[in-house]
């Protein structure tokens, strides 16, 4: 009897060991992923897009242009941005392209109409980008927009 007492004395934390190991495993299994919501919103998107165009990091800034457009793809302000960055880098078919959406979702703004003007314009499509600009000057007689007229139709002060 005294070795039996001593085999499950010795046994007993053997078997408490094993249960703790397994309740180890078993609680602290693999890690999940988590996927958590975009804690930022399509305007705050734009916005830091628009710090990274002004820093000039560009793929940073269309990424999160692009970011606003798939949150909130019936606003026009990050397509604007969209077409105004790919001007700057000299793109001028995709700026055309978001420009185009932009007014799609927003045809009396008249900036929108002013780019896709200037952006016609120097694609060569004069009458067409004379259309969008009196459009833009109907809604809004800007001077940036009668500057960007005098240039499309090569008269007044900008030629001077």
């Amino acid at each position: 009897m005294e070795e039996n007492r001593k085999y499950l004395s010795r046994g007993l934390p053997l078997t408490a060991v094993l249960l703790f190991l397994y309740a180890l495993l078993v609680s602290c299994s693999l890690p999940q992923i988590v996927v958590l919501e975009d804690p930022l919103s399509a305007a705050e998107h734009n916005d830091l897009g628009v710090a990274y165009e002004n820093k000039g990091k560009f793929g940073l800034a269309e990424k999160e242009y692009r970011k606003a457009v798939k949150q909130k793809d019936d606003w026009a302000t990050p397509y604007l941005n969209l077409g105004n960055l790919y001007y700057r880098q000299g793109n001028f078919e995709k700026a055309e392209h978001s420009l185009r959406k932009a007014l799609a979702i927003d045809p009396s703004d008249p900036d929108i109409l002013n780019n896709l003007a200037h952006i016609l314009f120097i694609q060569g499509r004069r009458m067409e980008a004379e259309r969008f600009i009196k459009q833009a000057l109907a809604i809004d007689p800007k001077p940036e927009y009668l500057d960007t007229l005098h240039q499309i139709t090569g008269s007044g002060p900008s030629n001077n």
